[in-house]
């Protein structure tokens, strides 16, 4: 069937996975590009080229033709190669000949039709498979733990490679540097099979057909119906029911039951007003609202006529600012960074933030915390 492999695409597979049936339905949505998503097609392409350096691979430098292209691109690659170059490193001490695969195809249409990848990076060695993808998004920490586009990718390259290399285990590890995550994920072969055949082929035969139920959940971030779904505005709406008084009328239960949907039910109405905005636009009218201009701020025309105007009335026009440890890392190098700065360098403690009790991060360390220990 043609374009099944845009249909049920690694990249969906959590939402397809979980709501089979809406895999269709997006597949009906225009694709809309946006920044992030050139960011990170740019990124990627600035991966590639660094890895291929640093293993003796002839490339060329991308950068010049990159639309979004600045330090920080430049830093996050660098520090992508790295990264691969140390795990290499590592895997050398057990293994003096790995394999190393840069953005292979990696096709697992045995489960599930014209289902095919591209691995950012993977790794063969004794008894170990290593699938390594590179994140630039900022917005969402993304975890490697039963994360169902690593597992696509870890079958494509379980098709690819299993009659060739021995190995029981498949290393799964997402880099995603804007967000100082490195996350990582080992399943065993047989593991992955069993999941393959018992969970992502049942689901993927039911969204091909159309089939299956709708199901809302945090899956529903990139579903380009997400607006308009009936199914994620009844989920939503369920907590609207509550009757909000103040929070010290609720009882603990009753918020811990609000805190689990919050995000979404957040999320949900702001997918709302987007949409509702994007179609009055198109001239749709909604009964009591009207579309207006927002708030404006003023700025210069010209910047350069700004700043020559000013030195020709014999002031200065610019502010002298302590570089960011992003362009300082830049100017000096990162070994001359971490020798000259490195010990004038603090990471404060985060705002807190309330999340689930299963999340990675250590307990804030509160002044009640403290008293305590």
């Amino acid at each position: 069937m043609p374009g099944q492999h845009a249909l049920l695409s690694p990249s969906s597979a959590h939402r397809w996975l979980n709501c089979p049936p809406s895999a269709k339905l997006c597949a009906s949505v225009k694709d809309v590009s946006s920044t992030y998503a050139q960011q990170g097609t740019d990124a990627h392409e600035l991966c590639q080229y660094k890895l291929e350096k640093a293993l003796g691979i002839d490339s060329k430098n991308p950068a010049d033709s990159l639309s979004y292209y600045d330090e920080e691109m430049e830093i996050c690659a660098s520090d992508y190669a790295a990264f691969i170059m140390e795990t290499l490193a590592d895997i050398r001490k057990t293994c003096p000949d790995p394999v190393v695969l840069i953005e292979q195809r990696l096709d697992f249409s045995r489960y599930v039709p014209q289902g095919f990848g591209r691995g950012d990076c993977v790794i063969i060695a004794d008894g170990t498979m290593h699938v390594i993808d590179f994140k630039y998004g900022l917005g969402v920490l993304v975890s490697a733990e039963n994360n169902p586009q690593m597992l696509c990718y870890a079958l494509g390259a379980l098709e690819l490679l299993d009659s060739l290399y021995d190995f029981d285990k498949i290393s799964m590890t997402i880099f995603q540097p804007r967000r100082e995550s490195i996350s990582t994920h080992i399943i065993s072969k047989e593991d992955l099979i069993f999941w393959a055949e018992n969970t992502l082929a049942p689901a993927a035969k039911l969204a091909i057909e159309g089939k299956g139920e709708f199901k809302a959940g945090d899956h529903c971030q990139f579903c380009k119906i997400k607006a308009t779904c009936r199914k994620r505005a009844e989920y939503n709406l369920e907590m609207a029911r509550y009757d909000f008084e103040m929070p010290v009328n609720l009882t603990i239960e009753e918020i811990t039951l609000i805190l689990d949907k919050v995000d979404q039910l957040s999320s949900w109405a702001e997918d709302i007003k987007e949409y509702a905005l994007s179609e009055a636009l198109k001239g749709t009218s909604f009964d009591g609202y009207k579309v207006v201009a927002g708030r404006s701020i003023r700025k210069y025309s010209d910047e350069s006529a700004v700043a020559a105007a000013v030195i020709a009335a014999g002031a200065d026009p610019y502010e002298k600012k302590l570089l960011g440890i992003t362009a300082m890392t830049s100017l000096l190098g990162k070994k001359k960074f971490e020798a000259i700065l490195g010990g004038l360098v603090v990471k404060p403690q985060g705002k807190p933030v309330l999340v689930k009790s299963d999340d990675k991060r250590p307990e804030y360390n509160s002044v009640i915390n403290d008293f305590n220990e």
